[in-house]
């Protein structure tokens, strides 16, 4: 089972809890980001002044430019310089495997920062907190470098923060590198650990949550109307897609005052951390359940005659773990789990993490490996099951409304294959929509395939449908 702070620092998750850190996994990624405007009211002392740091910091940066007379001059150079942020590695904040790191903004995309931080001041604002709106209509700007960034200002808050937490609950630390910072690590690694308090997190930064520009320019329809003709698709459209944000962008500086009526209701927005007790993005409960399903619907290999474990009946071990997954979702009620308090589908990722939960406890009791999303140099494979080098099992995991579910079977997998030399693959299949349509055409394909005698993946569909039964929350 991915292992998280509390385990590898030897120390209680409810005292964590009580400091207000959060107990983040290790080599598995959350989709949690720092929120700088959660900043504005923190309960943690460290962080009281966290909020001036970042509004300084970019408030400097816009008198620089402001400054600037010409292109390349003294001034505009300091604000290129201060637009560009290394990475700040060990953030406790859930691994990506492989990439423990931050998103470093470089050169190319610090100088596109500062062409626009232009030209908003150009339109007469220069208020910094358009730096936390920034990733809305900035290509390269996302909610992960948004976080990046904010880490990168307040950093010495966030060593302070460890450091104190660390002292009060007895966690043992260490001098890092050459300097005189003593900080938490992880044993097995060596590398430092910097907590990350809850209280700033969120799976989304309240900057990107605009669902429609009715929330921007409401009490102008003319300006409203003018501004969505120009975009030409819907806000939501425009702040997750490149050319939507392209034109978003050209839109508010064309017309300022809808990047002033952004930011004043922007400023007006509610903000609260991530509900980590109903966890609506699945970014924690995976793991709960996942042990809940060792504990309580274990596997037994050897009673299923499927012990030892060779590379003749790996496939079939395998597809055991993917029928008990299906069992609990179809047969236990957990397809609840996949739906979050409001009935919303949750991101795939979750419906992923939950099997690797899963399936990881029933390996480890049989002496099995397994990865998840290996750099085979192809692209991110979901899970690799192995049993000693000749014996590869590749399972991927899609949602039936994945745009990309037939593509994912016909284009994907056998790439993965030749990448990881699997002796055979598993395409597990949750169906989430009403009708049948794309799993129909799934099978379709894989029968074409078959009738050619072609080597295809094995396809397991899944009823995630919401059904009607005791509720299993908890």
């Amino acid at each position: 089972m991915p292992q998280r702070l509390s385990t590898i620092l030897k120390v209680s998750s409810k005292l964590l809890d009580k400091k207000g850190v959060f107990n983040a996994f290790v080599d598995i990624d959350s989709k949690l980001y720092i929120d700088p405007s959660l900043l504005e009211k923190p309960k943690i002392k460290e962080f009281k002044n966290s909020h001036s740091k970042f509004r300084t910091y970019f408030s400097d940066v816009l008198t620089l430019i402001d400054h600037s007379k010409i292109q390349n001059d003294r001034f505009w150079r300091e604000a290129f310089g201060r637009l560009q942020f290394k990475e700040f590695k060990y953030v406790a904040l859930g691994y990506s495997v492989g990439n423990k790191s931050g998103n470093a903004i470089g050169p190319e995309i610090a100088a596109n920062l500062l062409d626009t931080s232009h030209q908003i001041i150009k339109a007469g604002i220069k208020d910094p907190i358009i730096f936390e709106l920034i990733g809305l209509f900035e290509k390269g700007i996302g909610a992960d470098r948004i976080s990046d960034m904010t880490i990168h200002i307040i950093k010495d808050d966030l060593i302070k923060y460890t450091q104190r937490v660390s002292d009060e609950l007895e966690i043992k630390q260490r001098e890092i590198g050459k300097t005189k910072i003593k900080l938490p690590y992880n044993p097995n690694t060596g590398e430092p650990i910097v907590f990350t308090p809850k209280e700033l997190l969120q799976d989304l930064p309240i900057a990107f949550c605009w669902d429609d520009i009715d929330r921007v320019c409401k009490e102008n329809s003319d300006l409203r109307n003018r501004v969505n003709k120009q975009i030409g698709k819907t806000w939501k459209f425009a702040t997750s897609s490149r050319v939507g944000k392209a034109k978003l962008k050209e839109a508010l500086l064309s017309n300022p005052e809808v990047l002033k009526d952004l930011i004043k209701q922007y400023k007006q927005k509610p903000k609260t951390p991530y509900d980590f007790v109903n966890d609506p993005s699945g970014q924690v409960i995976w793991a709960e359940l996942s042990e809940k399903a060792a504990n309580d619907f274990p596997l037994n290999f050897a009673t299923l005659k499927l012990k030892p474990v060779t590379s003749a009946n790996i496939l079939q071990v395998t597809k055991t773990i993917c029928e008990q997954y299906a069992k609990l979702i179809e047969s236990n009620g957990w397809f609840e789990f996949l739906y979050d308090n409001a009935g919303n589908l949750r991101n795939e990722r979750f419906a992923q993490k939950l099997f690797y939960g899963i399936a990881d406890q029933y390996c480890l009791a049989n002496d099995l490996n397994l990865s998840r999303e290996p750099n085979a140099g192809s692209g991110a494979l979901d899970f690799k099951i192995t049993k000693g080098y000749k014996a590869v099992v590749t399972v991927e995991i899609k949602y039936s409304s994945n745009t990309n579910l037939i593509k994912g079977y016909t284009k994907q997998l056998p790439t993965y294959n030749k990448a990881e030399s699997a002796d055979t693959s598993i395409y597990l299949v949750l169906r989430t929509t009403k009708t049948d349509n794309s799993i129909r055409q799934l099978h379709k394909v894989n029968k074409t395939a078959k009738d050619k005698g072609e080597r295809v993946p094995e396809v397991i569909i899944i009823d995630a449908r919401p059904q009607k039964s005791a509720s299993h929350r908890r």
